[in-house]
């Protein structure tokens, strides 16, 4: 995937009215985070995370539709990430299982589903999995 390339948001980016490409930035001080970072508005800026990284079993119910609406025909071309919440004590940090963004990774195509369906939280700790052991 090429780093310099901007995924655009059809359908916007929910709560910032008007912000539609954003680009994903590798920094390898904050591994395995990310920056999502608005192209139009580079002070808007989202940490994000593979999910998996922390929560292994993380499947959320996509249709048909979702992988339709963005063009993703192919599982390889499908990255999902969620935005990641961070605290003063970094080990409380959460994650916003419940609104995944999915990428299309070769038509860079995104959208960020909302899933009320109560199976996923908005603020999932990040290192739960880790203190339960």
């Amino acid at each position: 995937m090429d780093q310099n390339r901007s995924f655009k948001f059809e359908s916007g980016f929910p709560g910032f009215p008007g912000l539609r490409r954003f680009r994903l930035e590798w920094d390898d001080s904050l591994a395995p985070l990310e920056w999502l970072v608005s192209v139009e508005d580079p002070d808007v800026r989202f940490i994000v995370v593979n999910p998996m990284f922390f929560k292994p079993n993380y499947a959320p119910r996509l249709t048909k539709e979702h992988m339709g609406s963005l063009g993703i025909h192919k599982k390889d071309d499908l990255r999902i990430l969620v935005i990641v919440t961070l605290k003063e004590n970094f080990e409380q940090s959460t994650a916003n299982l419940a609104s995944p963004l999915m990428f299309n990774t070769s038509e860079y195509k995104a959208v960020q589903l909302l899933f009320d369906d109560g199976m996923y939280s908005t603020a999932e700790p990040i290192f739960a999995e880790e203190a339960a052991c």
